[in-house]
């Protein structure tokens, strides 16, 4: 396989053009490209807003036709295709398809006068697709002939105008999270490994508040791809990620793992904009010494921001997860910073686990709870999220 890195996050919602407007005002994306209303496949409408290196394409149905409006209609908003860049989007399609991955959509070439975008789409056991991306010039149109140009005004500055961040862009994808059904994580690990030629790095059994979860992790070889993938074990009590597959109705993308190399200033910008972060318990800072974990981050900052920290054998990390702001609770956002860390803060999963519990808790009363001096206390909460997945 060719695969580089993902090309774009492609989220089918109920309206794009709140959708892009949230992210723009949020958390600073500018739209790179656009669909007239109805013009894009099977009477979509669609906008592609672009942050640094990241790319996220939100797509909504004006008729109530087509795959988005069942997506919609079967899930709430989230993501839909996690598309990703290739050198050989038509020699990758047919090896993934041979593996045994739905064909979807076969290879189609879309060119114009700024070069050629080749794009084929497999599928996988739930509704996530993944589209095969080969761009001839990197710097060319999103998708010509579907995608029009929309001339850049403005910053994709995290700040850009509210918040000092002028040079903190979440710059990657740093990986995405599956929450899958019980007894399903060594099918997808098999699916990745055989249609997609990614490898298994990486794997946990997490015990936390009488559940247990298990996880792992596949990976390309550059790590510019990474899913972390984790399922509920039946042997305990309902929990957050339960949560999630009622709400969203299946297995799917839980959240989004921004990368980003400054993430104080990046969470304050982003909290001025109205962004929501879930809080940590104070007991969690004070344990850091008896953790001997030292980010070159005054522990009062961590406090006030309410960062989580962990180490692993190649480095540490920062990361903070935000609160849902979708209806049904579902997908959520993370903010990662790594000094050389590999791994995703499973050292966080207690004080994680307690956040998102907090947060459970505060939904079924109806109770409210101070924030955290990083957020807002009217954002809806997200129900589900571990630091390891």
């Amino acid at each position: 396989m060719t695969l580089l890195a993902v090309d774009h996050v492609g989220l089918s919602v109920g309206d794009a053009v709140q959708a892009a407007h949230y992210f723009r005002s949020a958390y600073g994306f500018h739209i790179e490209a656009e669909t007239g209303p109805g013009a894009g496949p099977d009477g979509t409408r669609s906008f592609v807003l672009r942050h640094g290196d990241v790319r996220l394409v939100v797509t909504s149905s004006l008729n109530g036709n087509g795959p988005t409006a069942d997506f919609v209609r079967r899930h709430g908003d989230g993501v839909r295709d996690v598309a990703f860049s290739s050198t050989d989007a038509v020699g990758d399609f047919e090896r993934a398809v041979a593996a045994g991955a739905e064909a979807v959509r076969e290879p189609a070439v879309h060119e114009d006068e700024s070069g050629r975008v080749t794009v084929a789409v497999i599928g996988t056991d739930s509704d996530l697709v993944h589209s095969l991306v080969q761009r001839d010039n990197p710097d060319g149109s999103f998708l010509p002939g579907v995608h029009r140009p929309v001339p850049h005004q403005g910053s994709s500055n995290i700040g850009n105008g509210k918040g000092n961040a002028t040079a903190h862009h979440l710059h990657t994808v740093d990986h995405l999270a599956l929450c899958l059904r019980p007894d399903t994580l060594d099918h997808w690990v098999s699916f990745y490994e055989r249609a997609l030629g990614l490898r298994h790095t990486y794997d946990e059994t997490i015990v936390v508040g009488g559940q247990t979860m298990n996880s792992k992790v596949v990976q390309n070889d550059s790590r510019h791809i990474t899913f972390t993938m984790v399922e509920p074990r039946t042997d305990g009590p309902r929990g957050q990620l339960h949560d999630f597959l009622d709400n969203f109705g299946g297995p799917g993308v839980q959240h989004i793992a921004f990368g980003t190399d400054a993430i104080a200033d990046a969470v304050r910008a982003l909290a001025v904009r109205g962004v929501d972060f879930l809080s940590t318990p104070s007991a969690y800072y004070t344990a850091l010494a008896e953790r001997g974990i030292d980010v070159g981050m005054e522990t009062e900052t961590l406090r006030e921001l309410s960062l989580l920290v962990d180490r692993d054998d190649w480095g540490h990390l920062i990361q903070i997860f935000t609160r849902s702001p979708y209806a049904r609770r579902t997908l959520f956002f993370e903010l990662i910073q790594r000094v050389e860390a590999r791994t995703f803060g499973s050292g966080n999963i207690k004080a994680l686990y307690e956040a998102v519990e907090r947060e459970r808790e505060r939904t079924r009363t109806g109770a409210d709870e101070p924030g955290t001096g990083t957020g807002t206390d009217t954002a809806t909460p997200a129900l589900a999220g571990t630091a390891q997945a």
